[in-house]
């Protein structure tokens, strides 16, 4: 049931993210299938677009992605469900801190 699945409440929704250092926002969508896309602003400053999967390890405390890009690292967050709208910060396993939100649609 989806009362189990700590990433339910973002299927058919959108995550955005903004990194508390440089202010880079981007955006998440996840699919229940354990696949993601990601979109935000490459190193080049130019809009970047990528697919990678999700998953999710200590009985659904942790969320771990594997993005589909060179050289990619595959940060681990705690992850904790929130309400559509409600803002949160988390800090990922690279030590990037983000400003996170999750908004209806997509």
């Amino acid at each position: 049931s989806s009362d189990l699945d700590p990433m339910a409440v973002t299927y058919g929704n959108t995550v955005t993210t903004k990194e508390s250092k440089t202010g880079a926002v981007g955006t998440l969508l996840f699919n229940a299938d354990g696949t993601y896309t990601a979109n935000g602003t490459g190193p080049d400053g130019k809009p970047l677009s990528y697919a990678g999967k999700w998953s999710t390890k200590d009985s659904g405390a942790t969320l771990c992605l594997t993005p589909t890009l060179p050289n990619a690292l595959e940060p681990c967050s705690p992850l904790a469900t929130h309400p559509v709208r409600e803002h949160w910060t988390v800090t990922n396993s690279a030590g990037q801190s983000f400003d996170v939100v999750v908004t209806a649609g997509r």
